[in-house]
Order: C-alpha cells, then sequence, then structure tokens
C-alpha cells in the first residue's frame, strides 16, 4: 500500500508540474487595427504594473529604433512626432509579452530619461539612445 500511495503522489507532482498557471500567451493580431486594438486590450489586461511599465519601455525601444532606421534611409520632410503601440501594428504581430520585452532588448536602445508632463499618464522627452 505504501508503494501505491508514493507512486500516486510521484503522479499527482508529475501532473501538477505540466499544468500552466494563468491563462495562455496572448498574442498581438495585427492583422487590421481592429484586430490589433482588441488583442493589445486584451495583453494589457493580463499584466501588473511592473509588466506595463517594460511593456511601454519595449514599445519606446522599438519604436525609437524603427523611427532612426528610417530617417537613416531617408530623412523624413517632417521629423516624428510620435509613435505607440498601434504604429508598430506590424512589428508587434504575432508577438507576446515575452517576444515584445525580447525585441525592444534587442534593439540595443536603452532609455537614457523620462520627463513626465500633465498627467501620471502623459509621458514626454523619452530619451533614448542606441548602442
Amino acid at each position: 500500500m505504501t508503494t501505491r500511495r508514493f507512486v500516486a503522489v510521484l503522479l499527482l507532482v508529475s501532473l501538477a508540474g505540466c499544468t500552466t498557471t494563468g491563462t495562455a500567451a496572448v498574442r498581438i493580431d495585427g492583422s487590421s487595427p481592429e484586430a490589433f486594438d482588441a488583442s493589445w486590450k486584451a495583453l494589457e489586461a493580463t499584466l501588473n504594473p511592473e509588466q506595463q511599465a517594460k511593456l511601454n519601455t519595449a514599445i519606446v525601444q522599438i519604436g525609437t529604433t524603427k523611427a532612426l532606421h528610417e530617417a537613416m534611409k531617408q530623412p523624413p520632410k517632417e521629423p516624428t512626432t510620435s509613435f505607440g503601440p498601434a504604429t508598430l501594428r506590424s512589428d508587434l504581430d504575432g508577438k507576446t509579452f515575452d517576444e515584445i520585452i525580447k525585441a525592444g532588448d534587442a534593439t540595443g536602445t536603452t532609455i537614457v530619461g523620462v520627463e513626465h508632463h500633465g498627467g501620471p499618464h502623459q509621458q514626454q522627452g523619452a530619451v533614448a539612445a542606441s548602442k
């Protein structure tokens, strides 16, 4: 009987290790602006404040790097005034939170400083440095 209990407990522990905690990773759907908006909101709903900050940083890294590369190919007639998740729809398509964070890290761009103006959610003056 002791062997059976041991095997049963071992089996339960093994099965518990196979289960995932939380929900499946949300993937960004960039197939249309509407699909992107819905999937972006679904992703944001799964994040805690620390993860949201990491996501925002990755967006700045990806957007800054993309803007710099595009400006190097063909200087813009007017300076890029802003970018955000929706302007990076094709770059984020199919990615999960972890993949977006890795893509941001892979740019080599670092955030030097951020100034907040006009409220807690208005972020201006983000300065990025590309390695």
